[in-house]
């Protein structure tokens, strides 16, 4: 018996070990952005969604970390893997196209020979703000198709994109709560039945938040007016 003893600790240590390594390996990044500053940059935060951009070069590798339920949008041609708890998935994505994950841990590698980059924009917990009155039967892909289509849509958000030429007007048209994410930087004569009448000069890749509200957008610029509208439903 006496010479069980040892044996037996022995075995009960090594079990130790093997937990607090798997413990370890399960640890998942919180706050991404300020894990990997360097391939992924904070554009927009507020009460009710968080905008990140994510720039990977080949072979880059993002740790496993916390994810919301989230749209993403491709600003480039890549490959990707990336890996939660369905499993491992590998796929090719194209500029422009838009896809859907639900809250998941996750972690992401460029399996690719070009730049992964891509933005994000999970929503929070935060109900929205109220959008009564305003509807999405009667918002800018719906009322202006000259300028504006939807590129994706869920039951959770509706992802339009937005080309004004100089001088273009877009006629009012209603808008949900939404991120605004300019693709160029332009000027542009913002008219809202809430906001009152504004010209602003926005530059390429920020973003800024608007609620529900019935509005117009002319290009007062020299240059092409391009944005896109994350439009959310809940």
């Amino acid at each position: 018996m006496k010479k069980l003893v040892p044996f037996l600790l022995s075995g009960v240590f090594f079990l130790l070990i093997l937990n607090c390594g798997a413990e370890k390996k399960a640890e998942v990044v919180e706050d991404i952005v300020q894990a990997a500053p360097e391939k992924a940059k904070l554009i927009f935060e507020n009460d009710y969604v968080k905008a990140v951009l994510f720039d990977l070069k080949p072979g880059d590798k993002l740790p496993l970390h916390a994810g919301g339920p989230r749209i993403i949008y491709s600003l480039s041609d890549y490959k990707i893997k990336w890996t939660e708890s369905g499993g491992e998935t590998e796929k090719e994505w194209k500029k422009a196209e838009a896809h859907w994950h639900e809250a998941d841990n996750h972690a992401v590698e460029n399996t690719g020979e070009t730049d992964a980059v891509y933005l994000v924009v999970a929503r929070k917990n935060a109900a929205l703000p109220a959008a009564e009155g305003y509807d999405l039967s009667k918002d800018a892909s719906q009322l202006d198709s000259d300028h504006a289509g939807a590129l994706f849509e869920n039951d959770h958000v509706r992802l339009l994109e937005v080309q004004l030429q100089m001088a273009e007007k877009q006629p009012l048209h209603h808008g949900l709560p939404r991120l605004v994410y300019a693709l160029t930087s332009y000027n542009i004569k913002y008219s809202s039945d809430r906001a009152g009448e504004k010209e602003t000069a926005i530059e390429a890749g920020s973003a800024h938040w608007h609620n529900a509200d019935e509005h117009s957008v002319e290009n007062i610029g020299e240059t092409l007016v391009h944005y896109l509208i994350f439009e959310f439903k809940k």
